[in-house]
């Protein structure tokens, strides 16, 4: 059998990057990785999972502890778990406990003996006593769509209680005054939160509570079928019946079958949580939608963090929004088209509806959240002056169109270490990522060198590039090159390839950020590429037609996906959301500098792509700000028909800054227009005048943000840097602009 020293000598190497690659470790090249995967390839070695416990202390195993495998829900939370863990070179052990408290012990029992390095459960009940063997061996947990009293742990669940109390508004809309009520187990959060949110519903519409309407069972299809055969049997007869889980609900529409009521003609009936498969083929129920896929991926995120973390965190709990999802079988066709074309028994064709979010948070589940709590501010440098400390809230008051202390300031990229360090006054520290061993500035550094300045906020970004061709565009980052994508196959290999960037890592260094940020003042910007200017790259402008398209919506898929899971979790904590897509040049709008065809392509292919890439940020109420190059005139009437709030970074070379901010005041902000060259080769009094000139006549009234337009460069004297951004405190303040 094949020894580690034997793939180190077929791949020219030593043991230790052997054992690095198989760890997944980030400090090895693209190169040396290939050519030591080759070799255990070549020679068959299988790596001693027992050897690399022992060494490690670590299994690389979690527990995932459901309560009913058989429901979707459950199935989707585990795919979301088990995806999240695999990205970390994890392995998942599934347990479904029934709601069973012996089968949960049980196992429990039996993954301490397994030595799992962490759990995520959905415990059968609240009580945290359940669960003393794993607080006695303090094994890492994370608690999914439950809670647990007297154990502060970190948790991820859905907003249960304004989900319940959305639905029952929505049955009360439709004249619905006797609902009932078919609840879970009262021993269960969701339970008590579903029960709370319809309560609180029929209070605020002034309907009498009835408590013969309201039954409490298990979250089964057996339970749900006799509890409506019950209350039919005492002749209650509910005009409408909300059942607290999809499992419930089943038993109701059999129940009613059973007994030839029609739903909704003579029972409407609303649930939690979808039939996913089922309503693709079959669209009828009106539900309460859980991202149970997002709540799998954040759990097993919380769980892989805290193993990771060299520090002790904090207890997290992630609250999930709910989306209402109108269908039939809550009798609203009835209303809308005077009768319903759906029905069960079943009779014609369904349509599907678009879900509603949730929002806001109810009060209740507001005052569960809690914040990421770190230590604050490190013993960082105070500030002498309000005017000179970072503000999240002066950012946003300004691009709100709204005047606020002082003009922000904001950079989006800084790539200078020299600038990094001379602000810091120390070496600069990098997180060392991905395969290709590249080298990122950490949060807690980018967070202390805006706190440095008096930077509004820092910017974490989520950007992703075919990453299989390589060429530099203005930001520095990673892009495909032209015409690269030269068949189907090549778009089929794209969407599948394992360089898709890891949801799990997104999302816990969007948690560094943000734990880095706390009580700072600085605000954290999540920003993301899109899909037209890499599709349109790759593919080559003069291929426009169903391969661009088919390459751009594989693309949207992947960061549609990222920006709904990041606001959905971090909506409440981050600045605001900014997209990446160089659709202007030195021309206007890029398609149409190609002709009147391709302008034509431009106006199918983008618009309506870009409003569902952003649709998840407006829903949380986000402002949301585009990074586009070149001359953005042109593109500003697009840009606000979609639905963006700012642009930048307006290049002085391309667009007159004065001209459009007359023209957009109070519509679009701006950022940006500060030359890099200026700071390049400028000398200081010429950058604390350029500044001084837009604080003048740009800053009044808000709407402007000053920025550099093409980031801080390896070339840019850190000295001339500083001077920019002193001049913005000292000529920036509303009230006294330009002045001294």
């Amino acid at each position: 059998m094949p020894t580690i020293s034997d793939v180190a000598k077929r791949a020219g190497v030593s043991p230790v990057t052997v054992s690095r690659v198989i760890n997944n470790a980030g400090n090895v090249s693209a190169a040396t990785r290939g050519k030591v995967e080759c070799a255990i390839q070549e020679l068959g070695y299988v790596p001693s999972v027992m050897a690399r416990s022992l060494r490690s202390k670590r299994t690389h195993t979690l527990a995932l502890m459901v309560s009913d495998i058989t429901n979707p829900f459950w199935t989707t939370v585990a795919r979301g778990v088990e995806d999240a863990a695999r990205s970390r070179g994890y392995s998942v052990f599934l347990c479904n406990t029934d709601e069973n408290p012996v089968k949960q012990q049980r196992y429990l029992d039996v993954l301490v003996g397994q030595r799992v390095d962490g759990v995520v459960i959905a415990p059968y009940d609240s009580d945290n006593r359940n669960l003393s063997r794993l607080r006695e061996r303090d094994i890492p947990t994370v608690i999914v769509d439950r809670r647990v009293d007297g154990w502060d742990v970190d948790s991820v669940y859905g907003d249960s209680l304004s989900g319940a109390k959305a639905v029952v508004q929505h049955l009360i809309n439709l004249d619905h005054r006797r609902i009932a009520m078919l609840s879970g187990p009262m021993n269960t959060s969701t339970a008590e939160d579903r029960l709370a949110g319809y309560r609180v519903a029929l209070a605020e519409a002034g309907i009498p509570p009835d408590p013969r309407l309201v039954r409490q069972g298990e979250y089964r299809i057996t339970s749900g079928e006799e509890l409506t055969h019950q209350m039919l049997d005492e002749g209650l007869d509910p005009s409408a019946i909300f059942a607290a889980n999809n499992a419930i609900a089943m038993g109701v529409i059999q129940a009613l079958v059973t007994r030839g009521l029609r739903i909704p003609q003579d029972i409407a009936l609303v649930c939690f949580d979808d039939l996913p498969y089922v309503s693709l083929l079959f669209p009828f129920l009106t539900v309460v939608v859980q991202p149970a896929y997002d709540m799998g991926v954040n759990a097993a995120q919380l769980l892989l963090s805290r193993l990771d973390s060299e520090v002790s965190l904090q207890p997290r709990h992630v609250v999930l929004p709910t989306r209402l999802v109108v269908r039939h079988s809550c009798g609203s066709r009835m209303r809308d088209l005077g009768r319903c074309p759906l029905s069960l028994p079943l009779s014609e064709d369904a349509r599907t509806e678009v879900g509603v979010i949730v929002k806001p948070p109810s009060p209740e589940i507001r005052s569960l959240r809690k914040n990421i709590v770190s230590p604050s501010a490190n013993g960082k440098k105070g500030r002498q002056s309000d005017y000179a400390r970072s503000d999240a809230n002066r950012l946003l008051r300004v691009l709100r169109h709204q005047e606020a202390d002082r003009l922000p300031h904001l950079e989006f990229w800084v790539t200078s270490r020299a600038v990094y360090e001379y602000v810091l006054e120390r070496e600069l520290k990098y997180d060392v990522v991905g395969e290709t061993g590249e080298r990122r500035v950490t949060p807690d550094d980018r967070v202390e060198f805006a706190m440095r300045l008096g930077m509004d906020a820092v910017v974490c970004d989520f950007s992703w590039r075919p990453s299989d061709v390589v060429g530099s565009i203005v930001d520095r980052s990673v892009s495909s090159v032209d015409a690269i994508v030269r068949a189907w196959e090549d778009a089929d290999k794209l969407h599948a390839s394992e360089s898709l960037p890891s949801l799990t890592d997104q999302l816990s260094r969007l948690e560094r950020y943000l734990r880095a940020a706390q009580r700072t003042g600085v605000g954290v910007i999540a920003s993301f590429t899109s899909f037209f200017d890499n599709a349109t790259r790759a593919v080559g402008l003069h291929e426009a037609g169903s391969m661009l398209e088919r390459l751009m919506d594989t693309l949207l898929a992947h960061q549609e996906k990222a920006m709904r899971a990041v606001c959905d979790r971090f909506a409440d904590d981050l600045a605001f959301v900014v997209v990446t897509d160089c659709i202007a040049d030195s021309g206007g709008r890029a398609m149409p500098t190609h002709g009147l065809a391709q302008s034509a392509v431009f106006q199918e292919t983008f618009p309506k792509r870009m409003k569902r890439l952003i649709a998840p940020a407006k829903e949380h109420g986000k402002l949301v700000a585009i990074h586009t190059m070149g001359r953005v005139a042109d593109a500003l009437p697009v840009l606000w028909d979609i639905g963006f709030d700012a642009v930048h970074p307006v290049e002085p070379e391309y667009s007159d800054i004065f001209a459009i901010k007359k023209g957009w005041a109070g519509k679009m902000a701006l950022l940006g227009s500060i030359p890099t060259d200026l700071l390049v080769r400028g000398v200081q009094a010429e950058i604390e005048e350029r500044v001084r000139d837009y604080c003048i006549r740009l800053a009044p009234g808000g709407g402007y943000v000053l920025s550099t337009a093409g980031g801080i460069r390896d070339d840019v004297p850190p000295e001339n840097f500083v001077a920019m951004v002193q001049a913005v405190h000292r000529y920036g303040r509303y009230g006294s602009l330009g002045q001294l």
